[in-house]
């Protein structure tokens, strides 16, 4: 595996593991070598950084190892990586996490209670009022390979958009950066979650409103590579069950919007399996 190294959790390592890709898998024979875990790159790095730290400092402190948080430069990068096996415990939303199930063998743990939900947002001070009104106009998502960037899509194309509106819509890496598209006025209009956008930065957040949402699906998951083993796995799903229970789940909860942690279902696999056709498609379509 290329780039085989172990940063320190801070922002020069995040911000470093990103854009370079590095990253060390750990040995369930070896209980001393760090457990890494992988936030798919739905905000900027610093904010990611913020975000998960309570998680990161929890798992660090239940396993008495040391726990390493990881970012990617983009989906692509992320899906490869997690598909590769490179992380030991993953964020990231349901059709990856799906993907990330069937074909790299990661068991599904926790999930967050609120349902994902992809909003299509304009500048407050737009004139669009539907989403009738985007024919023609640029559209900025977090990437093509989002989930709600997909279920975007179809809402359009539902809305009479045409089937051609892929040529619309302008990658922009982040659901930060897709909502600050709209704000310097660099596409009218943007595909974003729900969550996601009460995560942005006030002035960011109150900077557009909403024209149209999506349907609504299981939210963002967490994962485990069977290589920390079974009680490994258990150790970690239970950790995060109990997270909402202290002072620091409770404002990581807050902060985030996410509402709670339950216990992945089946039935929240198999929800997104309709996607998974369209996500391999669109990644097997991008370059390396």
């Amino acid at each position: 595996m290329p780039g085989n190294r172990i940063f320190r959790l801070n922002v020069f390592s995040v911000v470093l593991a990103a854009m370079l890709g590095w990253t060390t898998p750990v040995t369930a024979q070896n209980a001393s070598n760090p457990v890494e875990m992988g936030v798919f790159p739905y905000l900027s790095t610093r904010a990611l950084l913020d975000l998960y730290e309570p998680v990161r400092v929890l798992l660090q402190a239940e396993l008495n190892r040391p726990t390493h948080l990881f970012t990617a430069t983009s989906f692509k990068n992320y899906v490869d990586r997690t598909q590769a096996g490179e992380y030991d415990v993953v964020v990231t939303p349901p059709h990856m996490a799906r993907l990330a199930q069937r074909e790299a063998g990661y068991i599904p743990l926790t999930i967050f209670t609120r349902e994902l939900r992809g909003v299509v947002v304009v500048a407050k001070t737009s004139a669009i009022q539907t989403v009738q009104d985007l024919k023609g106009k640029r559209i900025a998502t977090p990437n093509k390979v989002a989930l709600v960037a997909i279920m975007g899509s179809q809402l359009l194309r539902d809305k009479g958009l045409g089937n051609d509106v892929y040529t619309l819509i302008r990658d922009v890496g982040s659901h930060s950066n897709a909502v600050l598209a709209v704000q310097r006025k660099e596409a009218e209009a943007a595909i974003t979650e729900y969550v996601a956008l009460q995560q942005m930065p006030e002035d960011l957040r109150n900077s557009v409103r909403i024209i149209a949402q999506t349907q609504r699906l299981p939210h963002v998951m967490f994962l485990a590579h069977p290589r920390l083993g079974q009680a490994g796995v258990e150790q970690v799903r239970n950790l995060l069950l109990r997270f909402p229970n202290t002072a620091e789940g409770r404002a990581f909860l807050k902060i985030s919007g996410y509402e709670g942690i339950r216990t992945v279902e089946e039935a929240d696999m198999k929800s997104v399996d309709p996607f998974i056709k369209e996500l391999k498609r669109l990644l097997e379509a991008m370059p390396p």
